[in-house]
């Protein structure tokens, strides 16, 4: 017959046995985890852009160029630049936006860092008086980022 202590003892040992396997059972099964030596994803850096101001002909009527500063290019492929435009009867507020309402002056050369100035020769439509224009990237994988500044003209 065993003794009180000896069925103690035995007890404390399976539970003792039984803890550990489940405690390692729990860390060895865990795969939320990282290592000094994993890779981390690259962060994103955005272009840095603004908006610069358009000229007109001499004789009116008439967008000549529109110009794209671009500030810095970050990590993420350009895939186009240009700027988004509208014509309206008064300076309003409106969200110039690529793939919204409003028109976009698409540029054909290739970024480079500084003034990115392009000629479009667009024509003010009739009973319009105001003009309202902004800088806009879509980078590689279709995001648009905008320029933090944007020009309304009354003409």
């Amino acid at each position: 017959m065993m003794t009180r202590n000896q069925k103690l003892i035995r007890y404390t040992h399976h539970f003792l046995f039984w803890t550990i396997l489940s405690f390692s059972a729990c860390t060895l099964s865990c795969t939320n985890h990282t290592h000094k030596n994993d890779p981390k994803p690259e962060e994103k850096i955005f272009p840095e852009i603004h908006t610069g101001p358009a000229t007109f002909h001499a004789l009116g009527g008439v967008i000549e160029t529109f110009t794209v500063n671009f500030e810095k290019f970050g990590n993420i492929p350009v895939e186009e630049y240009g700027v988004v435009y509208a014509f309206l009867p008064e300076t309003t507020s409106v969200e110039l936006v690529v793939d919204g309402p409003y028109p976009v002056a698409k540029f054909k050369g290739t970024a480079k860092l500084g003034l990115n100035t392009e000629t479009f020769k667009i024509g003010f439509p009739t009973n319009m008086h105001a003009l309202s224009y902004r800088a806009y990237v879509k980078l590689k994988g279709g995001e648009v980022r905008y320029a933090d500044n944007y020009f309304s003209r009354v003409y």
